[in-house]
């Protein structure tokens, strides 16, 4: 069945029965035992939709799935708990977006592992739209929020939809500032489509149903497993262009996301943070193993220019803005470093104030008002002074900037992830 051919997306209740009869063979496959979300894929691809797999059962093995699958289908043992499901949708006020439909999003039919339909709540075209998504840590700091929903906000502002995982931390800043701009964001839940996650977030996720978007792969009803979070993980980084790590700690589950990323040829950008910061740790991790250090979410934009022109987003003032202001900042001697965290609240490893789960509200706590930034000296002060005086130990280089060194270590790790200098043992630093 070709996409032209497909029944638009819809409602369980405004289904036809040829909808009707995709959607319970797309169950059966979900519902099978030992049939994975990749065999899955296999089928979907060599037969073009869940019906043709099923009809096909036969010839599993050109497609590359064991013929003893197709005998396990076969027995019907998946009906219980696919009618399960299907009992589960009558009601549901969700769009049910099987693979083989033109809504199912293009990016994400491509990963071998991709769901067999997606269940959705909000603004559907957001499928179509061009993606990055913003995460990071649960226990952000205010900083971090801050910098996530600057982000954010100018993707939105762009036209691109910012995609995250609704949790508490770096995915909620980087939701509510998308909904803020225009609304062009994506929540992909750990749970079923009609379980908000967390409770705290609940005023969030009905923002999200009424101006963005709720995805799920999940049945309705599924509460919050702590291994399906790992399994959402995948649809985050395959709806988007790009990831983009504000925040995260050396075990951050956010690192899985970043991997699968990878994995699945995306874009990875991390904000390489103070270095003392533990809620950085991940994301310096993360740049030593390849990622893109970002500044300024122009740089994403700029780094993606080809990619989002294929979606129609002309980003080439923007990009051009961006490089002048990369020049100008240079210029006046206060380095990418300082751009990246200017107007920011102060670093801190505490996290925003404990929230009550079931509150709902959770305002992050703020940064001090007025604080002078001490922590950012130049940095083209930096370089000549280690090509003058050779290797320095950090502490020779605060007594001759007269900085401490904490307020060295964050532009350090930038001149050092410009590749304009050299980290030695024992702490010294060298001009490259």
């Amino acid at each position: 069945m070709t996409d032209t051919e497909a029944p638009l997306s819809v409602r369980w209740g405004d289904m036809d029965d040829r909808a009707r009869r995709e959607y319970w063979a797309g169950l059966a496959l979900r519902h099978c035992r030992g049939l994975g979300a990749r065999s899955c894929c296999r089928l979907l691809r060599h037969f073009g939709s869940a019906f043709a797999a099923l009809e096909g059962r036969e010839r599993w093995a050109d497609a590359g799935v064991d013929r003893g699958k197709a005998a396990e289908i076969s027995t019907g043992s998946w009906r219980v708990t696919a009618r399960t499901e299907w009992d589960a949708v009558r009601d549901l006020d969700a769009v049910i977006v099987q693979w083989h439909e033109a809504a199912y999003p293009a990016l994400l039919r491509t990963l071998p592992d991709a769901p067999v339909l997606l269940y959705c709540m909000g603004d559907l075209s957001l499928l179509a739209n061009p993606a990055v998504a913003v995460i990071g840590s649960r226990k952000a700091t205010p900083r971090g929020q801050a910098l996530a929903g600057h982000m954010a906000g100018a993707f939105a502002s762009w036209g691109i939809t910012v995609v995250s995982g609704m949790a508490w931390g770096i995915d909620k800043a980087a939701h509510e500032a998308a909904l803020d701009r225009t609304g062009s964001s994506i929540a992909v839940l750990g749970t079923g489509i009609d379980v908000p996650y967390p409770r705290a977030n609940i005023r969030l996720y009905d923002r999200m149903a009424a101006k963005g978007l709720l995805v799920s792969e999940f049945a309705p009803g599924i509460p919050a497993l702590r291994e399906n979070f790992p399994i959402r993980n995948r649809i985050i980084s395959g709806l988007s262009l790009g990831v983009i790590v504000v925040e995260a700690a050396s075990r951050s589950g956010t690192l899985i996301t970043s991997r699968l990323a990878l994995e699945q040829g995306r874009e990875v950008y991390a904000v390489p943070g103070a270095a003392l910061s533990g809620q950085s740790l991940g994301c310096q991790e993360l740049v030593r193993q390849g990622a893109k250090p970002v500044f300024a979410p122009e740089d994403v934009l700029e780094d993606l220019a080809g990619p989002l022109r294929d979606f129609g987003v002309q980003a080439e003032h923007l990009t051009r803005e961006a490089a002048e202001r990369r020049r100008r900042a240079e210029a006046e001697g206060t380095g990418l470093s300082r751009t990246l965290f200017a107007c920011m609240p102060p670093e801190t490893d505490a996290p925003a104030r404990k929230v009550d789960p079931g509150d709902g509200e959770g305002a992050p706590a703020q940064g001090t008002d007025g604080e002078t930034d001490t922590a950012a000296p130049a940095q083209d002060n930096i370089v000549p002074l280690l090509r003058e005086q050779g290797p320095l130990h950090v502490d020779a280089l605060g007594a001759a900037l007269g900085r401490s060194p904490a307020e060295l270590a964050p532009v350090l790790l930038g001149l050092e992830i410009m590749g304009r200098i050299r980290r030695l043992p024992g702490a010294r630093y060298e001009a490259v």
